[in-house]
């Protein structure tokens, strides 16, 4: 089962009934048929979008029908407070997507999730100093928590250091500067 309200991820058309656009019949559907997993899209929307994913994937792991269902979300991309979000309520697997989803490629998916996709793997990878601001419903301001949030954060140091493993290696990461 699917769940993606912007179809800005997949081709639903693909899935018929298994392919949901809203969060409501996702966990409707959900708790009727008890699907091995339950696939939340998150695209770059907005931050209510967001939340409401998260909301959902919350919904699922509490509830008595679906608590079983393995939640994997797809992201476009890395994001340390969403990956946060997700691993508080409990989901299971994280995938990282670049191209339109096709049914052929969400088997794919499915079949070679790893422990590597858990959840707190993938926190593991991210800075955990990285912050977030938002700017507009779509638009977030990330920067650096050990450099005091001073440090604007963006292509090159953002995509391969902070959201890497690399993060390990860095100077602002190995001496954080701390607020007295």
């Amino acid at each position: 089962m699917v769940c993606d309200p912007t179809g800005d991820i997949g081709d639903g058309s693909q899935f018929h009934e298994e392919w949901i656009q809203s969060p409501i019949e996702c966990l409707s559907k959900a708790v009727d048929l008890n699907p091995d997993f339950v696939v939340i899209c998150f695209s770059r929307g907005s931050f209510k979008e967001r939340k409401l994913l998260v909301e959902l994937a919350a919904a699922l792991k509490r509830n008595d029908h679906t608590k079983k269902s393995r939640v994997v979300a797809l992201l476009q991309s890395r994001h340390r407070k969403l990956l946060e979000d997700l691993h508080d309520v409990g989901a299971d697997f994280i995938k990282y997507v670049d191209d339109r989803l096709t049914l052929d490629n969400m088997s794919e998916i499915l079949k070679i999730l790893e422990p590597n996709d858990r959840l707190d793997k993938q926190l593991a990878i991210v800075c955990p100093f990285l912050h977030y601001s938002e700017i507009d419903s779509k638009i977030e301001l990330t920067t650096c928590g050990a450099y005091l949030d001073r440090m604007i954060l963006g292509g090159f140091r953002l995509h391969e250091i902070c959201e890497t493993e690399n993060h390990l290696y860095c100077e602002y990461y190995m001496n954080p500067r701390l607020k007295r």
